[in-house]
């Protein structure tokens, strides 16, 4: 009678695959083939794992702030479609769940910052409505099974412009307003770091050419946003608390009077002014007075 095999033990040879079990469990040394899928698999669980945060630092920005100064609204809902059709194209041709997994993970985050978005960017109704009704009807058709392999690879292909409209407008969003508003640098980092593994994953777990290339572009493009954040800063500067910009002293027109009261002019006994008296020594003033009594 056979033994069943435990569901932990199960679970494991899935995730590693039949073939590297086995040989584990023969006691043979792994071939670098066999390392390389081992370090696929641990880096894309971590991924699964980090991109559950991934999002967090730029929706606590959002609501601290409540405000989506900098936000590109095409960029992030281009990005969600973007991530949608990774997952999507993942479940379809049954690739590992750690392949994919975190796209999932990080669409569920950008439902959540585009409502934000929506709210403090206070976009009409109109175009809410109809940015849901398109997602929601564009996801039913993709997760119903009834697109062949073809098409999900045309769609894949597809990703590659879809990325960089969601990229791009964000990038020429910041060079014109010469700072990055609201964009969290730590969820890009992480973005990046995250990208460029998923790179390898891809290549290893033979995910096809189109996700490697697809990823290559997405951490280029969020490589280039994480240093216009690190260059730009997150914004115009306020200035320093008790500390006020000097302000410059206003002229004050001349005026006849004012100069008359500041300075009056001296009187000598016959009634004379006598605008030297300032210039002149004392002495000289008595001199001239006694000259003009003789």
């Amino acid at each position: 009678v056979a033994t069943p095999i435990p569901n932990s033990i199960a679970s494991i040879v899935t995730w590693l695959g039949m073939g590297v079990a086995t040989g584990l469990l023969k006691g043979e040394l792994p071939t670098m083939e066999v390392i390389a899928l081992l370090m696929s698999r641990l880096l894309g669980s971590a991924i699964v794992l980090m991109s559950c945060i991934i999002k967090l630092p730029q929706i606590m920005a959002l609501l601290r702030s409540k405000s989506a100064e900098g936000l590109s609204l095409t960029g992030f809902e281009t990005e969600l479609v973007a991530y949608t059709l990774t997952f999507a194209y993942g479940l379809h041709f049954k690739l590992p769940f750690t392949g994919y997994g975190e796209a999932i993970i990080m669409s569920v985050q950008d439902v959540f910052l585009l409502a934000l978005i929506y709210k403090y960017a206070e976009t009409p109704m109109s175009h809410v409505g109809i940015a849901t009704a398109l997602y929601a009807g564009g996801l039913a058709v993709l997760l119903s099974g009834q697109l062949g392999d073809e098409v999900m690879r045309v769609l894949s292909g597809a990703s590659f412009v879809t990325i960089m409209f969601a990229r791009l407008p964000q990038i020429y969003a910041n060079f014109v307003a010469k700072g990055t508003g609201q964009l969290s640098i730590f969820s890009y980092l992480i973005t990046v770091f995250g990208g460029s593994v998923r790179i390898f994953t891809s290549y290893t777990d033979n995910a096809g050419f189109t996700m490697v290339v697809g990823y290559c572009m997405s951490t280029t493009l969020n490589f280039i946003i994480a240093l216009q954040i690190l260059f730009y800063g997150s914004g115009k500067k306020a200035p320093a608390k008790g500390k006020t910009p000097a302000k410059k002293a206003k002229a004050k027109p001349f005026s006849p009077k004012a100069a008359a009261k500041k300075a009056p002019a001296k009187k000598d006994d016959s009634g004379d002014e006598d605008s030297s008296s300032d210039e002149e020594p004392e002495s000289a003033v008595r001199r001239r007075r006694r000259t003009k009594r003789a």
